[in-house]
């Protein structure tokens, strides 16, 4: 993320983030894909230090113009068994609720589209995480699961956003019943995208992420900012607020122009990213 100090457009968006030293997650820019992935076995804990890690990798993307997608994954069986139990008491539980909320907001501002894969359980934290990225994807075997009412504690973003997600009924069932989902069921729910068959899911994976590789990143950061920004206006006042975005933003870029021709012209777009 850039210096405090620092004028916003006079960042190179391009140069390659400030090297930071992770230790419970993987991080790297490919083609325009960034990849964030929970690596700490066995289970992929979220200890106030791995949200921290987060929290600082999805920064360091603020002014990375030429990023197309940022999927979130994990390494090893779970996707995530959620918070680490010995952060619920004293003082850690102020952070780790800051830290957590820290993960929503970043997501919420970085103007990329997000993309979760879910390959193994995702618990609690874990489940709200997942369902929080723009889209989701799970192998079919995946359960989600919301057990924190059991121990006696409730998921303080979970509750905000799964009324949004899957309706104020559903959301009351699932959270105070401490229950579980299929990867079929949360589908169906709209707690994630799609479920698919778990042979399928890198494939599928590819699939999308390829299909981000073909577009352009500023037509794909501002379709989000008009969706993300709008969901909580009135459908009118979200409807100008798009037409905002479209003229006095969308307008400027030149990949609008130079989509628009390829369209007339019948060849591929050759995007500039900018």
């Amino acid at each position: 993320m850039a210096d405090e100090t620092e004028d916003p457009h006079d960042v190179d968006v391009y140069a390659a983030p400030r090297q930071t030293a992770y230790q419970h997650i993987h991080f790297d820019t490919v083609q325009g894909i960034s990849r964030i992935t929970l690596n700490r076995p066995p289970a992929n804990v979220l200890s106030v230090e791995v949200m921290e890690e987060l929290n600082a990798a999805l920064e360091s993307l603020e002014y990375r113009r030429e990023v197309k997608l940022v999927v979130l994954t994990a390494a090893g069986k779970y996707f995530s068994a959620g918070f680490d139990l010995s952060d619920h008491l004293g003082d850690r539980a102020y952070v780790m609720v800051e830290e957590f909320r820290k993960i929503f907001e970043n997501l919420v501002k970085l103007d990329k589209p997000t993309l979760g894969v879910v390959a193994g359980p995702a618990l609690g934290a874990g489940c709200v995480l997942a369902a929080g990225c723009d889209m989701t994807l799970a192998a079919a075997s995946v359960r989600f699961g919301l057990p924190e009412i059991k121990g006696g504690v409730f998921n303080t973003v979970g509750v905000s956003l799964l009324p949004r997600l899957v309706g104020r009924k559903r959301a009351f069932e699932l959270l105070l019943s401490g229950g579980a989902l299929s990867a079929a069921e949360a589908e169906r729910a709209g707690l994630i995208s799609r479920a698919v068959p778990d042979e399928k899911l890198d494939e599928e994976v590819a699939a999308l992420v390829s299909r981000f590789q073909e577009g352009s990143a500023p037509v794909f950061q501002l379709l989000r900012r008009a969706v993300v920004h709008g969901m909580d206006l009135p459908l009118i006042d979200a409807v100008r607020q798009a037409e905002d975005i479209y003229l006095n933003q969308l307008m400027a870029t030149d990949d609008m122009e130079e989509g628009l021709k390829a369209v007339m012209e019948k060849r591929k777009p050759a995007w500039k990213d900018k």
